[in-house]
């Protein structure tokens, strides 16, 4: 059983103490090595797909509240959700610079307590990009995906809505689509990410939004 690391810590007395803290934990980006060599010792590129393409491996059917209920993982004084950070869904009424992006699938990037019903105003989405098998170079870019060596984009396999062509897909976190909570609650769900899929995808969105150089910790710390 793994163990929370905040509960190895005292609580910090000043701020000194609370960057110190926060070292290992707000900038933490060796969980994207990790990915990187499980991803290395899988193989070629047909095994690496094959696994991350198995059932319920990184995507699964969307994880309903009333399922979460019955199973008692939460209680009735718990809140409820509607839709889960990672969830798949299809919606007409996202933007991205200003332009409403439509026919597309996007994942949700808003954490699952920002988007309650009226917690929030609006929430961040992804942009999903189908890989079609006519692509002259859909092995190099299914190959570079399944190596996770880039973090503008993340593999999923085939989703439900996809054409017979689309082979797989690239997540893009290259650009922050924008919607309003109350138009993304009306969205089609398609999946939910499994917890490995959701563990990848956090992976990601940390090392890209909140990523550490050593330089910019000399800058911080000197001026």
């Amino acid at each position: 059983m793994s163990v929370d690391p905040i509960t190895t810590y005292s609580p910090p007395k000043n701020l000194v103490e609370l960057e110190a803290h926060l070292q290992d934990l707000s900038h933490y980006v060796s969980a994207l090595e990790i990915i990187r060599n499980f991803a290395k010792n899988l193989g070629k590129t047909n095994h690496r797909q094959q696994v991350f393409n198995a059932k319920r491996a990184i995507i699964r059917p969307p994880i309903e509240y009333k399922d979460v209920l019955n199973l008692k993982l939460l209680t009735a004084d718990d809140d409820s959700f509607t839709l889960l950070q990672g969830d798949i869904v299809n919606t007409d009424a996202a933007y991205f610079l200003g332009e409403r992006i439509t026919n597309t699938n996007f994942v949700i990037a808003s954490s699952t307590c920002d988007i309650v019903p009226d917690r929030r105003q609006y929430a961040a989405l992804l942009r999903i990009q189908p890989i079609m098998r006519s692509n002259p170079n859909v092995k190099q870019l299914i190959g570079e995906l399944l190596k996770f060596e880039s973090t503008q984009r993340m593999y999923l396999p085939p989703l439900s809505n996809d054409s017979s062509d689309v082979i797989g897909n690239a997540l893009l976190f290259d650009g922050i689509i924008q919607i309003r909570l109350e138009d993304l609650l009306l969205a089609t769900r398609l999946a939910s990410l499994s917890l490995v899929g959701w563990r990848i995808f956090g992976s990601l969105v940390r090392t890209i939004m909140v990523r550490a150089g050593t330089d910019e910790v000399k800058i911080r710390t000197a001026i």
